[in-house]
């Protein structure tokens, strides 16, 4: 979200933008830190089970904060928190192609404040620091990697950059070196999928993670969990969201967290109402 938020900016969160989950966690000391001087401030020993008041539900684009998926050691309310953006919802089917997203088979317009990585050879003594000075072009990072130099830039300012340079001298977005293809569909709570070789390995994680057990394995068409057969078709007993961060070369995502559960979202995030960037004080996250 680096484009859309700064280091260190505070937002605000709206709790209450996909209804109220209530605690899990009931043995803590409130307001406090995970860590006190070395030592939790909570005991996992007690803990409700998940439940959520009224709300409404997740949407496309839709800027949130969340609690870790991975982090099964921890009650579900004392897990890490990350922020995201919204791309594919329950039941959507989406194809990747690098950094190129189809949802129901339509091309899905990232934001022009999305980072990715570019890569430009320059002629000797070509310098591109008065583009980037007159243009205004913000660079998140900047290496030279033999003899080519690497840019991390938002989708805008690549545009911008690309524009103002000579036909002879090409920015090359890194995705298009080597680009994997994957195919699936968001998991939807109460709708069964056809297991397959294919599509079981999108899925195993979150078959596990709902039914807290680790051994869990596709065997001849026949899913297995914990050495008992389940039949060939599964029913998501959760909403699922496909999450990117919009700083897509260091991000925390669900390129590697895989699916996100709907009860792991805590919240919408609404504005900024501080940041160190004079013009992003009490802005809109969008």
């Amino acid at each position: 979200m680096e484009s859309t938020l700064s280091e260190n900016d505070k937002v605000l969160i709206d709790k209450t933008a996909y209804g109220i989950r209530l605690p899990v966690t009931v043995l803590d000391i409130p307001f406090t830190f995970d860590n006190i001087f070395g030592f939790k401030s909570y005991s996992s020993a007690l803990q409700f089970p998940y439940k959520r008041l009224f709300g409404d539900e997740a949407g496309r684009n839709d800027v949130i904060l969340l609690n870790h998926p991975l982090e099964t050691q921890k009650p579900l309310d004392k897990r890490s928190l990350i922020l995201s953006r919204i791309v594919g919802l329950p039941g959507d089917s989406i194809e990747i192609r690098g950094e190129d997203i189809n949802i129901n088979g339509q091309g899905y317009l990232a934001s022009p404040s999305v980072v990715e990585r570019y890569k430009v050879k320059l002629p000797a003594g070509y310098n591109l620091e008065h583009i980037i000075e007159e243009q205004d072009i913000r660079v998140y990072e900047q290496r030279i990697e033999k003899d080519t130099l690497v840019l991390s830039l938002n989708r805008y300012d690549a545009f911008v950059l690309k524009e103002m340079l000579p036909d002879t001298i090409r920015l090359i977005p890194f995705s298009l070196d080597s680009v994997q293809v994957y195919k699936f569909r968001i998991p939807e709570r109460g709708k069964s999928v056809d297991l397959t070789d294919d599509n079981f390995v999108y899925y195993r994680q979150i078959i596990s993670l709902e039914h807290n057990k680790e051994n869990v394995v596709f065997e001849e068409g026949v899913l297995v969990i914990d050495g008992i057969k389940h039949g060939g078709a599964y029913t998501f007993g959760d909403d699922y969201y496909w999450v990117l961060s919009d700083n897509t070369e260091n991000a925390l995502d669900s390129r590697y967290l895989g699916f996100i559960p709907f009860k792991n979202i805590i919240g919408k995030v609404r504005f900024i109402w501080y940041s160190k960037e004079k013009d992003h004080c009490f802005s809109k996250v969008e």
